[in-house]
């Protein structure tokens, strides 16, 4: 599973405190199409967060109340400054409804 699988979740775990839902994106895409890699990445993040809306989560942790959530993207290229600026964005639209996107590059 990866960024361009948009009706997959690529990682779901509990983290240690157990307050919080831990979802990962697994991004390979190079940024030679930079437009299509942004349109792809922000699919991918508006299914995990409907998956977080709609406590479709609930399915894989039924007996937990989580109050935080947490997408972490791994990327396999170092992204760009305007998937900086969209990472950002996201987390500024997203900060009222306990959601954060982080990023790692691997």
């Amino acid at each position: 599973m990866s960024v361009i699988d948009v009706d997959k979740v690529d990682g779901i775990g509990i983290h240690n405190d157990g307050a919080m839902v831990a979802m990962l994106i697994s991004d390979h895409l190079d940024w030679t199409n930079e437009y299509e890699h942004l349109v792809q990445l922000q699919n991918k993040l508006n299914a995990y967060i409907s998956f977080i809306e709609n406590k479709q989560y609930e399915e894989i942790y039924p007996k937990h109340k989580f109050t935080t959530f947490q997408i972490e993207i791994h990327f396999q290229y170092e992204p760009i400054p305007s998937c900086l600026k969209f990472i950002n964005n996201v987390n500024n639209q997203l900060n009222d409804k306990h959601i954060s996107v982080n990023y790692v590059i691997e």
